[in-house]
């Protein structure tokens, strides 16, 4: 199970989706110029609760919620940064503190 967390549009309060993982793969992240592992869950994700924390049923943060495809294209698929992928960007920046290229080689 994946629990997706934040303020999506049109709403004051925190929403809370939750769906399955549906797979685990590189993909190619959008604002992003490599492949890296990405989980495909079928919560919603909607403009607004993009960057929230993804967790499991245990409560663990298993991720970010970082995009999903247009309604016209698919429903109900969106993917999730895992935090391996996440310690790893977060961990280079600071030892590098390069603001442009941090995160994988």
């Amino acid at each position: 199970e994946a629990v997706v967390v934040g303020y999506p549009v049109g709403g004051e309060t925190i929403s809370v989706t939750s769906g399955v993982v549906s797979r685990c793969e590189t993909t190619s992240y959008v604002h992003g110029s490599r492949e890296l592992l990405g989980i495909q869950i079928d919560a919603a994700i909607n403009s607004g609760n993009s960057g929230g924390p993804v967790f499991d049923r245990e409560g663990r943060c298993v991720g970010i919620a970082f995009q999903s495809y247009d309604a016209a294209d698919a429903e109900n698929i969106g993917w999730i940064i895992p935090t391996p992928v996440v310690a790893h960007f977060l961990a280079e920046y600071a030892r590098t503190r390069d603001s442009v290229r941090p995160g994988f080689p």
